[in-house]
């Protein structure tokens, strides 16, 4: 195969694969407030990480539309409650407002410590 036809297929493969999210966890915070807004819940708590280079780490979301939100919610709402610790992974932001959060999943590493 000669270069260029290798870098076009290069080009290709770059253009075609989308926006890459960073994703990663979302170490163990102590929630300090819990809000219901359009589309989720956000999950306030000081000094959140930003995996995903979100403009705003302040609060995370669990978006409505995850398939386990209401477990994830209980879950979430008794780490509230007991003042326990709360850590996940999040693999993108949401638009809220004009401002990006963190989503974090409802299954798979959401903990309560």
């Amino acid at each position: 195969m000669n270069k260029m036809a290798f870098r076009i297929i290069l080009i290709m493969l770059t253009l075609l694969s989308g926006p890459v999210n960073a994703a990663g966890g979302l170490p163990a915070n102590k929630i300090n407030k819990l809000a219901f807004q359009t589309g989720g819940l956000f999950i306030y708590a000081n000094n959140w990480a930003n995996p995903n280079s979100c403009s705003r780490n302040s609060a995370v979301v669990l978006l409505q539309s995850d398939p386990n939100y209401d477990k994830a919610y209980a879950l979430i709402l008794a780490a509230y409650m007991s003042g326990k610790m709360l850590s996940g992974y999040s693999d993108g932001c949401t638009e809220f407002d004009a401002q990006t959060y963190n989503t974090i999943r409802g299954h798979k590493y959401l903990t309560v410590e």
